[in-house]
Parts: C-alpha cells; structure tokens; sequence
C-alpha cells in the first residue's frame, strides 16, 4: 500500500516542531538554565556578580543620558566612580570616597528618625491607632431664621 503524500504545509509544521524540540533540549541543557529539579537547600545559588576578592565593579546609570561603572574595593572600603565620555571613548574617574566612617553612623539625615519609628511601633501593638480621623467639624449649621 503506497504512503499517503504530505503537503507542504504538514511538512513545514514538522520542521517548526523539531526546532522548537531542539530548543527545549538547547534550553534545558546549558548550565544556568532553570532545571527541573530544584536545586539542593545547602547549595550556593547566588546569581552572577562582577567581581570577587574585595573588589566589585557594576555598571551604572549617571543620569538620564550618562553611563558609567561604580568600582567598590571592600578591603580598602573606597567606592569610586568612572564616567565614559562617548566623544572621546574614554572612562574616566569622576568621584571617589573611603566609606569606612560612613558605615559608622547609625542616624544621619533620615526621617522619621529610629526613635520615632519605635514609638509607632510601640504604638501599633498597643492598638492605637496612629492615623486617627479627624474630629467632625464644632460648627453647627445656621438656622434659617437667622
């Protein structure tokens, strides 16, 4: 019995079919890909960062059209950035700073300060209610006879 003929059409959806199997395998394959089986609870799965021995680098938005990178020496405690000048292809330093007294300070130029914070909390686990609404208004409408 002679095989029945395939259109162009079932042939092309063969073709997709085995690309997008092709694909799967491609997909599944590659080591950072998600996999089926969870990855154990003792093991280390920190996604990719760009440095490593103290020393971090991590590209950076400026401002709305100003790219850069911020370079971060952990050792040193320095956090240096570097702007690239698109008209001279140049990265050059534009600030740099020892942060080691900075992570010393506990309440600097915040609000609300630690203290309130506390008392609102404080405050919510008595049942208080901190956004109380506002008193209805004293003033009485006018009669009409008046």
């Amino acid at each position: 019995m002679p095989l029945p003929k395939l259109s162009s059409t079932a042939v092309a959806l063969y073709v997709v079919a085995a690309l997008l199997a092709a694909n799967l395998i491609a997909t599944l394959a590659r080591s950072d890909s998600p996999t089926i089986l969870p990855a154990a609870l003792a093991q280390n799965r920190q996604g990719p960062i760009a440095g490593g021995g103290g020393l971090f680098v991590m590209p950076a938005q400026l401002s709305g059209n100003t790219w850069g990178a911020y370079l971060m020496d952990i050792d040193k405690g320095t956090l240096c950035v570097y702007q690239f000048f698109p008209g001279t292809r140049q990265l050059l330093l534009v600030a740099s700073r020892k942060f080691t007294n900075d992570t010393k300070l506990e309440n600097f130029n915040t609000s609300p300060s630690p203290g309130e914070v506390a008392d609102l909390v404080e405050k919510q686990a008595k049942g208080i209610r901190i956004n109380q609404p506002p008193p209805p208004d004293e003033v009485k409408p006018r009669d009409k006879d008046q």
